[in-house]
């Protein structure tokens, strides 16, 4: 923005425009798109639309006024305009879809809210099928899928024993039956 003003050096926003109109004419076009896209990006309107205008827009500039219009090529502002359009495209990458509408400073959808008069009546939401129907179902289901079907734990079985790890060792011999390997050296 303080580009398109004039405050500060960077991108030259007429450069894309020079080719085809006078550079009077070339200097407005530049210089209102250029304001116009960074106004409703710093006021996060349509955030992702003008971030990708705006980072299309700086990235051109800079190629078609750096590597393009130059005589000798100046890769160091082109490389600042480019970690420029890198800064921009994070500020809406960084967002997830339920946060780009909060991100806006201007333009918040509010949210639906009932008036005074109005109230919310709560019902009972129901699959649509009998108390019958649905114990004709469980019915219906053979013994092989009733532990699937079972709401009720099924029954633990005893752990199977394990024989305890023995210790042999090249200097002591057979140590015997161990509960902690590092206790018996």
């Amino acid at each position: 923005m303080a580009t398109a003003l004039g405050l500060i050096s960077g991108v030259a926003p007429p450069a894309l425009f020079l080719s085809f109109t006078d550079p009077q004419t070339a200097d407005l076009i530049g210089t209102v798109l250029l304001f116009s896209i960074t106004a409703a990006f710093m006021l996060g309107l349509w955030l992702r639309l003008t971030s990708l205008m705006l980072a299309i827009f700086v990235f051109a500039t800079s190629v078609v006024q750096n590597l393009v219009l130059a005589d000798t090529p100046l890769v160091e502002p082109f490389w600042r305009d480019l970690a420029l359009v890198g800064a921009v495209l994070l500020n809406y990458t960084g967002l997830k879809q339920s946060e780009s509408r909060p991100a806006a400073l201007v333009w918040r959808r509010s949210t639906p809210r009932l008036r005074n008069d109005q109230v919310v009546v709560p019902r009972r939401v129901t699959s649509g099928t009998t108390a019958a129907d649905r114990a004709q179902e469980r019915a219906r289901t053979t013994p092989a899928m009733q532990p699937l079907t079972s709401t009720r734990p099924a029954p633990t079985q005893p752990a199977m024993e394990r024989p305890k790890p023995r210790l042999v060792s090249a200097t002591h011999g057979d140590i015997g039956e161990v509960e902690n390997i590092f206790a018996a050296l």
